[in-house]
């Protein structure tokens, strides 16, 4: 199923495990965490809801709100739309579109005829749905080929605050499985003013991770796909291979994955270090981790290169990376050959063999329903940091004095909407 340009839209919206009901019409489940029917596959089979009223609005009209009688929680139709709690439908299709088109949020603001805001709320929103997309990816993966890691770089509200955005990919579909970012302190040849410049930063504040760190997280996060193929490959008398440049973290961050440890000293795992230096051709065993970083460099407007419109909040910045792994994995063609339509084109999803019933629920709820941080399985923490605000942001510094200065762009978890952080 294609995401873009229109969308899917279903008239009957069906349920894992349970019945189908009319979109819009009944609740799914209960919204209290804490109840046992805010499991699907319970509240599917049970009558566990009754009529609790009505309230009008300006927006849409008559709600219905709804009571469980479990716990007394109670919800209305609205609560499981990804509209919810808003004062405006807006058009999610042409933004999920739009986003990959190098324009800065304000500029696409302006088009969309919404302010900067409302633009910012509705890509947390297709944010969420799309780490569930990844979420029922990853819990039913099965490899069919070897991966690709390696990180992109770029910067955060300054080139004092580089970042490094690690991503795996399939070396053969270029299909993205998980990414995570981690910040690091200025490097390279730097100007007397530029050093004591990040002096001053460096004595109020440090990266609170590093890539080695991170990178270890990526690969636990996939550590048991990883594994499987790795036992496939043994039985066919192959190996599996990660392929990686020659970042000095990169072998101590599998060591420390006591699954692809033991991979790696039976033999069933082999790690293939290639030269960054090495020509990007489609030859190189980093093809696929350069094809995706090109991408980016040319569909993101934060990542192009001295940019005037960089990201200036991390959470914000991997928010709109789900986004564009969504539309690159499900909705991008795995190869260009020049045609206008292309809604017959294999998408990297289908080269690397991603397919299954909860994907293609996933898939039709991406641009109509609300997802809960509570019904993802995998419990994969580099979804759970993007999903829950949980990345560290670099401070602002009043440099003349090297003070901390309390203003900021960032926003905190804490005061994240409920709605979205559930």
């Amino acid at each position: 199923m294609h995401l873009l340009p229109g969308g899917p839209s279903l008239p009957v919206e069906p349920l894992c495990g349970g019945r189908a009901w009319p979109l819009g019409e009944e609740p799914e489940f209960c919204p209290n965490p804490a109840c046992r029917f805010h499991d699907r596959l319970m509240a599917a089979d049970y009558q566990w809801y009754v009529r609790f009223g009505r309230f009008t609005t300006r927006a849409r009209g008559a709600i219905q709100r709804f009571r469980c009688t479990a716990c007394g929680k109670t919800c209305s139709t609205q609560t499981f739309s990804i509209h919810y709690w808003t004062h405006t439908t807006n058009d999610l299709a042409w933004l999920l579109g739009y986003l990959g088109t190098c324009s800065g949020m304000r500029q696409a603001a302006r088009i969309a005829g919404v302010t900067h805001r409302v633009l910012h709320n509705r890509c947390r929103r297709l944010a969420r749905n799309a780490l569930m997309l990844m979420d029922c990816v990853l819990g039913q993966l099965t490899l069919g080929e070897d991966l690709a890691f390696d990180g992109f770089e770029s910067f955060t509200r300054s080139q004092y605050h580089p970042n490094n955005i690690t991503h795996l990919t399939g070396s053969d579909s270029q299909f993205i499985y998980a990414a995570v970012h981690t910040l690091f302190r200025r490097k390279g040849a730097m100007r007397k003013a530029q050093r004591r410049t990040r002096a001053l930063i460096d004595a109020v504040w440090h990266p609170p991770t590093t890539v080695g760190a991170d990178t270890a997280e990526l690969l636990t996060d996939l550590a048991q796909p990883i594994d499987a193929a790795c036992h496939r490959a043994a039985a066919s008398g192959t190996r599996f291979t990660l392929h990686s440049d020659r970042h000095p973290a990169y072998p101590r961050a599998i060591g420390s994955v006591a699954t692809l440890a033991a991979r790696l000293a039976d033999g069933s795992l082999h790690h293939q270090r290639t030269s960054s230096r090495a020509a990007r051709s489609v030859a190189n065993p980093l093809f696929s981790v350069n094809y995706v970083d090109r991408q980016l460099r040319s569909g993101m407007a934060e990542y192009v290169r001295e940019t005037i419109r960089q990201s200036r909040e991390v959470n914000s910045q991997m928010e709109r990376m789900a986004i564009f792994m969504a539309v690159h994995n499900f909705a991008t063609p795995h190869r260009i050959d020049g045609r206008a339509r292309v809604s017959d084109a294999l998408t990297h999803a289908a080269v690397a063999g991603v397919a299954g019933p909860s994907l293609d629920w996933a898939l039709s709820r991406m641009l109509t329903h609300r997802h809960l941080y509570t019904h993802t399985t995998t419990g994969h923490g580099w979804i759970r940091r993007i999903w829950l605000h949980q990345y560290d942001n670099p401070p602002a510094v009043r440099l003349k004095a090297g003070e901390l200065i309390a203003r900021s762009v960032v926003l905190p978890a804490s005061r994240m909407p409920r709605y979205l952080m559930a």
